[in-house]
């Protein structure tokens, strides 16, 4: 074979080769990465703390000439998720704290402020719309301004929002027994029991939330004064804004606002609480219901 031939043989191949690369179909298409979800985290909660004008638990009236400062934290551990009627179990812990500035009953020299810390821990049964909550709960003031005092009670919930959108009412009702002593105002330390029914109506308008919490307060067995049934009746307006800068690995962070009027009792005023300055009112004036207007402000980090 000559070279021509070589030449325009090598030419040919070459062609070829080329044709073939060019015509070989269309190049395969990238399949992208799969990516795994987010798993969601069986454990929630949130910190944060009011300051509030007045201190009024349970309807009775222990620090009005001052003001307090009351940080918390609260956690849930979710322990069971089905698709069937129960949805979800939790675990709930949580502590809650009173500061007070003017030292009211207070005892030790060392914790004059600190004048009280709960302890709570419990189990939530979480069905479609309802909730199921039991817990014990202990009162201790380090101040030492009141005995020790240790309960249990049993909450219940309701997720109104489908069945009345934004004008959702979540009702819930509340019963406490006092194992020892008592949180309320009883002299006499009888364990008496406490009831409470509420509701929390709200809309939210981006970034901000408006609510209209109501609720009322009674007892039994002596945990007011006197065995009045009659606790307390309050309402309040609340403005919550989330703070949506803050980067979403730090939580949710929310500031809050907001007024509260009472209708207390008759003896559930000022200096009623053992172990409070001051006197208790007696006779007439110890049944007379008195209004009481408590200011709040604070910040919670839900996660």
């Amino acid at each position: 074979m000559n070279t021509r031939n070589t030449i325009t043989l090598a030419a040919f191949a070459a062609a070829c080769l080329a044709g073939s690369t060019a015509y070989a179909g269309p190049k395969p298409v990238k399949q992208p990465k799969h990516v795994e979800p987010p798993q969601e985290s069986c454990i929630t909660g949130n910190i944060g703390f009011d300051v509030v004008s007045s201190y009024i638990r349970k309807g009775i009236l222990l620090e009005n000439s001052g003001f307090s400062i009351q940080p918390y934290a609260d956690l849930h551990f979710r322990i069971y998720k089905g698709a069937g009627a129960l949805t979800s179990v939790t675990v709930d812990i949580g502590i809650w704290n009173s500061f007070q500035d003017q030292r009211i009953g207070a005892r030790n020299r060392t914790t004059s402020n600190w004048f009280e810390f709960d302890f709570q821990t419990g189990l939530t049964l979480n069905f479609d719309k309802l909730s199921i909550g039991g817990y014990f709960k202990t009162y201790e003031s380090p101040a030492g301004a009141f005995p020790n005092a240790y309960t249990v009670g049993l909450s219940v919930a309701y997720d109104d929002s489908a069945a009345l959108g934004a004008f959702a009412l979540h009702p819930y009702v509340l019963a406490e027994l006092q194992l020892e002593k008592s949180t309320g105002n009883s002299i006499n330390g009888s364990r008496g029991q406490y009831y409470e029914i509420g509701i929390a109506p709200g809309h939210t308008w981006g970034d901000l939330t408006l609510s209209l919490p109501m609720k009322g307060g009674f007892g039994s067995g002596g945990f007011y004064q006197g065995n009045r049934g009659f606790g307390f009746f309050s309402v309040g307006a609340r403005a919550d804004y989330a703070l949506h800068f803050v980067p979403a690995c730090l939580g949710k962070w929310t500031i809050s606002a907001g007024a509260t009027y009472y209708r207390l009792g008759g003896s559930n005023g000022p200096a009623i609480f053992s172990g409070a300055a001051g006197n208790s009112p007696t006779g007439a004036q110890a049944r007379v219901d008195q209004n009481q207007f408590v200011f709040q402000g604070g910040l919670k980090v839900a996660f």
